[in-house]
């Protein structure tokens, strides 16, 4: 399935919320993370008038601790297949025991 980047919105992520995606290096499609799509946010107030979607964001969270950073990254999932690459944030986790990221796409 290739998706354009430019029209990648909420509701194409919205039906995999809870599910394992893997970040995975752009150079060469190694695995990196597993991670699972933990939450979802529509941001309007960043939709720029002429975008072809609404601007939203994404947070990843890793199964256990990594000492994985910023970066950028490919996204992969079983049936959207690879994304990207895109530049991912870590951001503060909810769980301490999970390493959080966020993709935001405006």
């Amino acid at each position: 399935m290739t998706i354009d980047i430019g029209t990648l919105s909420h509701e194409v992520f919205a039906p995999h919320l809870g599910q394992t995606f893997r970040f995975l290096a752009p150079e060469t499609g190694s695995v990196i993370a597993e991670v699972e799509l933990t939450k979802l946010t529509e941001r309007p107030e960043c939709t720029p008038r002429w975008a072809k979607r609404t601007s939203f964001s994404a947070l990843f969270e890793t199964y256990g601790p990594t000492d994985l950073w910023n970066g950028d990254f490919q996204i992969d999932h079983p049936t959207m297949g690879p994304l990207g690459p895109f530049y991912i944030v870590r951001v503060i986790p909810r769980d301490p025991n999970r390493a959080c990221f966020e993709l935001i796409l405006n």
